[in-house]
């Protein structure tokens, strides 16, 4: 350790202390990261973060343990997308049944801005005729 004097030629103890003291934080700080953790600390550790995805699998697999398996993939995979065309549908069809002459000028306004789109845009016409007569 280095010895500290001020100007007036007194040691100086508060300098020394500081650096002392920083010097073994800097010891303590490099004994912590290079210390192993024990297995035991590991075990526990893979354990805890371990529990919550224990938890949901248990619960999603319920289904399958009781035979339940397909109803379940069909309630994941099938039913948001019979929803989502199912709510798109219901949506047109109100639409078109609420205002049927600004949903035409719509399509009319679509087919002009994209000619292209036009050998379909028939159907649509169609449709709200067909819809709008009952």
């Amino acid at each position: 350790m280095t010895t500290y004097w001020k100007a007036n030629g007194e040691r100086d103890w508060v300098r020394e202390t500081a650096e002392r003291n920083w010097q073994r934080e800097q010891e303590e700080h490099r004994a912590w990261l290079e210390r192993k953790p024990t297995r035991e600390e590991i075990e526990f550790s893979v354990w805890i973060f371990n529990l919550p995805i224990k938890a949901l699998a248990f619960v999603l697999f319920l289904p399958f343990r009781y035979g339940y398996g397909k109803h379940f993939l069909f309630l994941i995979f099938v039913a948001p997308l019979l929803l989502i065309f199912g709510w798109v549908a219901v949506e047109l069809v109100l639409k078109i049944h609420a205002e049927p002459q600004v949903f035409l000028a719509h399509w009319q306004a679509h087919v002009i801005r994209h000619p292209a789109a036009g050998h379909w845009t028939w159907l649509v016409q169609d449709l709200t005729r067909w819809i709008h007569a009952y």
